[in-house]
């Protein structure tokens, strides 16, 4: 493991905790994502589009708290994880539950890591899970 990689990672997890600056030290210009979506993922491919990224999903998901539940596991080209996240639903989530309703999802992830950037994510996650009252 080394301080770059784990450091990498604390800046990744402190990304989507809206540290929004830190796109520009950690993600490699053409960066790619990988994980199932209907979105036109191409798009998404430098730290500015990153940024949008995270603020879009950070707007359905809001109040999120991610718990690693395994990892990071960490080698000298990636970055491996598997977490959960809980939190709020916000305004847009649409077919996934009402605004206010508490979420749950599991993921894993593996960031690829060259030059001391996250090159690509891929990401695979378990449906989100709504609790309603």
């Amino acid at each position: 493991m080394t301080a770059t990689h784990l450091s990498l990672w604390e800046n990744w997890t402190n990304l989507w905790y809206n540290q929004l600056d830190l796109t520009d030290e950690i993600i490699a210009p053409g960066f790619k994502l990988c994980l199932e979506s209907d979105r036109d993922l191409d798009a998404i491919n430098d730290a500015q589009s990153v940024r949008r990224w995270v603020i879009a999903v950070n707007a359905v998901f809001q109040e999120a708290k991610f718990t690693t539940l395994v990892g990071p596991i960490i080698t000298d080209e990636y970055i491996t994880t598997h977490w959960s996240v809980i939190g709020k639903l916000g305004p847009g989530a649409g077919e996934l539950g009402p605004e206010g309703a508490t979420f749950t999802r599991i993921l894993t992830e593996i960031l690829k890591v060259e030059n001391g950037l996250i090159t690509e994510c891929w990401a695979s996650c378990d449906p989100v899970k709504v609790l309603t009252d």
